[in-house]
């Protein structure tokens, strides 16, 4: 008898080590895409499983990370400039007009980009003028930013400007 359950407790663990389940990775993701090329195939997805408890207010035991801590704020200060700017014509030619409304006491630094991130000008203008032009006869056609700072505040505006 003691030879029967000692053969069954054997037999029981052999099928249970040889037919145990095997685990592989897998993720099952709102998105995702296969690339192939001549010799290698790339397989990704966008969003991962959730292993363990996300919470910010409300709580997310399973599910994705793609949006599940949604709704963070980082800052809630405006960066936008509290002055009025006019910047025309744009297109430009040759002379670009910036008209600023209520600038009395303030400093203002006007900076032009090329498309490639490139200061290409500077200018420090201090708040008694309400009108300022820029040559840009000496430019090549294309499209750069124009960036005002207000210096005391670091709020600033950007604009597209497109040279002909």
């Amino acid at each position: 008898m003691k030879k029967a359950i000692f053969l069954v407790v054997i037999a029981f663990i052999t099928m249970s080590v040889t037919r145990a389940q095997s685990l592989s990775q897998v993720v099952i993701a709102s998105s995702g895409a296969t690339i192939s090329g001549a010799s290698n195939t790339l397989s990704f997805t966008a969003g991962e499983s959730v292993i363990g408890k996300i919470s910010n207010g409300e709580s997310l035991g399973q599910g994705f990370w793609q949006g599940a801590i949604e709704g963070v704020v980082l800052s809630n200060e405006d960066f936008t400039l509290e002055v009025q700017a006019t910047v025309y014509p744009n297109p430009v030619t040759n002379y670009l007009n910036i008209s600023f409304k209520d600038i009395e006491g303030e400093v203002f630094r006007i900076m032009v980009y090329d498309i490639n991130g490139k200061q290409i000008y500077q200018k420090e203008l201090i708040g008694s003028t309400s009108n300022e032009i820029l040559d840009f006869s000496g430019y090549s056609s294309g499209m750069y930013i124009l960036n005002i700072e207000q210096r005391a505040t670091k709020k600033s505006k950007s604009f597209k400007i497109i040279k002909q």
